[in-house]
């Protein structure tokens, strides 16, 4: 059966990985012959007797919100928009993929692929989600998840897209001074170093946080997830995450190669493992990007096996 893909997914945004993972995801399909298609993505509740208006309020404001402002993609993608659903979703050949964060199946299709960009609930603090879905995580970060009724994919599907080009060691020695920092979906966390002279990057772009991570000492998040570590520690800073409560390392990253040229948390002996292992960050990369294609392969593999 020929498969054809709608990916619900929010506007285009450089600095959100899974904003630009899902366009990507399509663009790859597009580029090898499948059939695919965006389909914006707005924010779903769950309405109850207590927060029904608020609930409305929210649903109102995102329809406003997508009337205001234009859906973008990357031009450099192939990533069709589709504006309204089509009427054959309940063609089986039809498969919807939403991320982690969606509740429900808007969208009404047959074959749901929830693909796990994030622990399930972190993003709501609820999950639901219908029977009979294929669950695909991202990463090895992502726990094993098992939800009632569906089934979890035995392979994951890393899709990448990092702006390599601008993130790199400068050119010539340089004295590095000072630190950066990003909080994102660290926000909660107490802070734990001197932030009164420490360069905030949550909001700036690419090219902004480039130019920070060429001229500072350290970078730490207290988001253990963003690829703005790896950033750092390409572009030749001390990169240090500040590791969530009661996580070790191998369940932060269970892959090893996974935590090269980071520092989880601040002590002398995860900063040595950082700098000790940051010239393996390039490769890790190349070798992530080159996995892309194989991670697809398996993907459409176990989308078939599944549905």
């Amino acid at each position: 059966m020929k498969r054809k893909f709608l990916i619900v997914a929010p506007t285009y945004d450089e600095n959100i990985g899974g904003h630009v993972v899902l366009h990507k995801l399509c663009h790859l399909l597009n580029e090898r012959g499948v059939e695919a298609y965006l389909l914006p993505h707005i924010d779903t509740y769950s309405i109850n007797s207590a927060n029904i208006f608020k609930s409305l309020f929210n649903v109102a404001k995102q329809h406003l919100k997508l009337k205001l402002r234009s859906y973008r993609t990357n031009s450099s993608f192939c990533s069709p928009i589709v504006k309204s659903l089509p009427t054959s979703m309940n063609d089986p050949s039809w498969v919807v993929v939403y991320p982690e964060a969606v509740n429900g199946n808007p969208a009404g299709a047959k074959n749901v692929v929830r693909w796990l960009l994030h622990q399930p609930g972190f993003h709501t603090g609820d999950i639901f989600y219908g029977t009979g879905e294929l669950h695909v995580k991202y990463n090895s970060a992502i726990h094993d998840f098992h939800f009632p009724g569906c089934a979890l994919a035995p392979h994951p599907l890393k899709i990448i897209h990092y702006p390599t080009d601008l993130y790199r060691p400068p050119t010539k020695s340089i004295e590095r001074k000072g630190t950066a920092y990003c909080i994102r979906k660290g926000k909660g966390k107490t802070l734990v170093h001197d932030v009164s002279d420490s360069i905030l990057i949550d909001g700036k772009s690419h090219a902004e946080v480039s130019r920070i991570f060429s001229k500072v000492e350290r970078f730490i998040s207290y988001d253990p997830l963003t690829a703005y570590s790896r950033f750092a520690a390409l572009s030749g800073c001390i990169s240090i995450v500040i590791p969530d409560q009661g996580v070790s390392p191998d369940e932060w990253y269970p892959n090893t190669k996974d935590r090269w040229g980071i520092a989880y948390g601040l002590s002398d002996e995860a900063i040595a493992w950082a700098e000790r292992t940051r010239h393996l960050v390039g490769g890790r990369i190349q070798e992530e990007e080159e996995g892309c294609q194989q991670d697809l392969t398996r993907f459409l593999k176990d989308v078939d096996d599944y549905f």
